[in-house]
């Protein structure tokens, strides 16, 4: 109720939609029959060129999703805006509830009674640091939403055929959520024939778009581009943070950043699969295992931006919960708790370039910690478990165990 309350003066001060603003410029030119591409270029290079006139105004950004998408904007151009931006809120905010709710799924029995209090106000966290961008109306909180949601069938009802294709449709919005295909993998046994052809399936799709639009998917890729050249939006992940480095020092982060972000990713996930081996051994819960999980994923994603972090909020609170509930006291997990997020808060509020600062290792050293967690709590589990479970569907075991 506070939340809700709060909602209404936040906007006023807050005006939201930012990223609504620039879907419908996209419609627009669309439905004129122009590129949406070019003319957001043509706005971009404008500004820039004239930047020292207006050194602290904020600069426009560009429609970046790739020309596959643009049959689907055409049609909704064709339908009244107050109709079309009415229903895109509804599922919008249904999109933000629903992260929050596969959130709590995670947690346990016994921490549900605290992080209940926490749900409300986890949207204003992505990434465990504060933040007004759920504002934005970012289409990545429904494309999030679809995919957990789907996970969340597939583990309790061991059909994922419905995650496979979100997992389509959103990496024809977004392609690097195509890395996400690995959860099946990592949480369900005979998974990789179906996430290979869904990998191969999404690759495919990208790969024919030049094909069919050479001059769009010309015009996209130097959009993309200018996201990174004109406005450094590398993200908070490990490659993102070290294109940065690169990028202010004026050395090209291409292809250094990509060899980076490979001598990451392949440990990275060789050690999720190893910790996968895990727990399909029985050595811990999904409900344990579901946090880590999610982190390790989503920093396969090369590009980490803030609507990227956005689903793991909670997840991110459940593991430093259980990594100091390990060797403390309740009393003493929450004081702990409150103490690392005030102070990771008020060092990441400090400018938007210190909050990607923050982020990306923050989000490293809670995976570590999670990571060990698990392990603790696999050596601690007697290995009689695994084998005992062996002809039971062991992802709705772990789920409701």
């Amino acid at each position: 109720m506070l939340v809700v309350a709060a909602m209404p003066i936040w906007i006023a001060f807050d005006p939201p939609g930012w990223d609504v603003a620039i879907y419908h410029a996209a419609i627009r030119a669309i439905v004129a029959g122009h590129d949406p591409y070019a003319d957001a270029i043509a706005v971009q290079n404008i500004f820039h060129a004239q930047m020292a006139l207006h050194p602290s105004a904020s600069p426009p950004y560009s429609y970046v999703y790739s020309p596959i998408t643009l049959p689907f904007l055409r049609l909704i151009g064709a339908v009244p805006a107050w109709l079309s931006g009415g229903l895109y809120w509804l599922i919008y905010l249904a999109g933000v509830l629903a992260q929050i709710w596969v959130g709590m799924q995670a947690s346990e029995d016994n921490e549900h009674r605290y992080f209940i209090y926490l749900a409300p106000v986890a949207a204003f966290f992505p990434g465990f640091l504060a933040n007004g961008i759920v504002l934005s109306g970012n289409i990545a909180y429904i494309l999030y939403a679809l995919i957990l949601l789907t996970a969340v069938m597939g583990w309790r009802r061991s059909t994922w055929r419905w995650f496979y294709l979100a997992i389509l449709a959103a990496s024809c919005v977004k392609a690097p959520m195509l890395s996400l295909v690995v959860i099946p993998i990592l949480t369900a046994r005979r998974q990789w024939v179906p996430a290979g052809i869904t990998t191969a399936m999404g690759v495919a799709l990208f790969a024919t778009q030049p094909l069919i639009w050479p001059t769009l998917f010309h015009h996209y890729l130097q959009a993309v581009e200018l996201q990174f050249s004109y406005n450094r939006d590398f993200g908070c992940s490990p490659a993102g943070l070290f294109s940065g480095v690169l990028f202010d020092h004026g050395i090209p982060y291409s292809p250094a950043s990509f060899v980076f972000y490979l001598c990451y990713a392949i440990p990275l996930l060789a050690f999720l699969l190893y910790l996968s081996r895990k727990f399909l051994s029985g050595g811990f819960s999904l409900r344990q295992w579901i946090p880590v999980l999610l982190v390790g994923v989503i920093l396969l994603n090369p590009r980490l931006i803030e609507y990227d972090v956005a689903p793991l909020a909670l997840p991110l609170a459940l593991i430093g919960w259980r990594f100091l509930a390990s060797f403390t006291t309740t009393r003493k997990t929450i004081l702990y708790l409150a103490l690392f997020f005030a102070v990771a808060n008020n060092i990441a509020l400090r400018s938007w370039d210190v909050w990607k600062l923050s982020d990306g290792p923050l989000l490293v050293l809670f995976f570590v910690a999670g990571s060990w967690n698990l392990l603790l709590r696999s050596h601690r589990r007697p290995a009689a478990i695994g084998n005992s479970i062996e002809a039971v569907d062991i992802t709705n075991l772990a789920f409701h165990s």
